[in-house]
């Protein structure tokens, strides 16, 4: 069940992800289909991430010599992580609510006092989370794992950043 909300996190997190990376940058004056087309961009992205994880979680399972261990190492350590991602996630949520409020100067607010400043600090989190969560684990092989989908998160808005990129340039050289 742990993993599940990890899991689901995730998917959150590549959601919003793609929205980030791809906002402000289209041309076009409609840009409702764009912004869906992020927002699926971000989630299969961390689909991706989300599969090479459980491919290679499944691989150090079927090859560990101590399987129980392992599991129940792992569930702890997933356990810790959402001690910091889901009060993040949560504060994240509730500020894109208040977005909702029909106010040009409530969405500026939200932007400028809670959307900005938790979007610049979701590296550091997702490292924190991490970190937490293999602090205390007893085997390798989960922190191996830990470090693994560390990196592959952190990369996720760098790869949906270059993607938005180039459909940009692709974009304005249609248009020009």
């Amino acid at each position: 069940m742990t993993l599940l909300a990890l899991y689901l996190l995730a998917s959150l997190d590549g959601l919003l992800c793609g929205c980030r990376a791809f906002m402000g940058r289209c041309p076009l004056i409609h840009t409702r289909s764009y912004y869906l087309r992020a927002l699926w961009h971000g989630l299969l992205a961390a689909q991706f991430a989300s599969l090479v994880s459980l491919l290679l979680l499944l691989l150090v399972v079927a090859f560990s010599a101590h399987r129980a261990e392992l599991r129940t190492d792992l569930e702890s350590t997933a356990g810790r992580m959402l001690w910091v991602f889901v009060p993040y996630s949560a504060t994240v949520l509730v500020s894109l609510t208040f977005r909702l409020v029909p106010s040009t100067d409530v969405r500026s607010a939200t932007s400028v006092f809670a959307l900005g400043p938790l979007t610049a600090i979701r590296p550091l989190i997702t490292i924190a989370g991490v970190l937490v969560g293999i602090y205390s684990s007893h085997l390798r092989e989960t922190r191996a794992l830990g470090l693994f989908v560390l990196a592959l998160m952190l990369s996720l808005e760098s790869v949906l950043n270059h993607l938005a990129s180039r459909r940009q340039s692709r974009q304005i050289q249609t248009l020009v």
